[in-house]
């Protein structure tokens, strides 16, 4: 028996909603997955899923904050199946340090676009959770409640979380910027 094929206007509304986040998306899974063959893999993953469901959303979704969600349930399910798995690694994929072969990471990229080196550092010693909520609040610009959403805790934990990174990153820089 064949699947039934959704109707060619919930294909084309789709196409034309998420034809602006493309950029977007693509960055967030950089952002997880650290690899840009990875990335492609979990953006279409995302929109596999997302078109699955995509007819039973309301009216005036937030798409992004939706994906997004998606994306990073997609990212924790193959986090963990490949947990269980012993690590592989190709020989062209180790970064050695003198000869610098491998891609850096999406982290490591965006801290090179800060200007202040001690910000830099600062913001690297702060712990993945809030290291990621600042991420979706400060540079992706998401409100609490769309950072919520996209991590799967309450809003008044993200409220927390930015006040004490903001805090520790006061604290860190106290005196180490001109």
């Amino acid at each position: 028996m064949g699947q039934s094929a959704e109707p060619a206007t919930c294909t084309v509304d789709f196409e034309d909603a998420i034809r602006q986040l493309s950029g977007p998306l693509y960055r967030r899974a950089l952002s997880l997955t650290r690899n840009g063959a990875d990335a492609e893999d979990l953006v279409q993953e995302t929109l596999l899923k997302a078109y699955r469901s995509f007819h039973t959303l309301g009216e005036d979704p937030r798409l992004l904050a939706w994906l997004t969600c998606i994306m990073r349930n997609a990212w924790i399910n193959a986090h963990r199946a490949s947990s269980r798995r012993p690590t592989e690694e190709l020989s062209g994929d180790v970064d050695d340090l003198e000869g610098g072969r491998g891609a850096p990471s999406a982290e490591h990229v965006a801290l090179q676009g800060v200007p202040s080196p001690a910000l830099a550092s600062a913001l690297s010693t702060l712990p993945e959770s809030m290291r990621q909520t600042m991420y979706y609040s400060a540079v992706e610009g998401l409100s609490c409640r769309e950072v919520a959403t996209v991590m799967g805790v309450r809003p008044g934990t993200v409220m927390s979380r930015l006040h004490r990174s903001r805090r520790h990153l006061r604290d860190a820089l106290h005196g180490a910027l001109p």
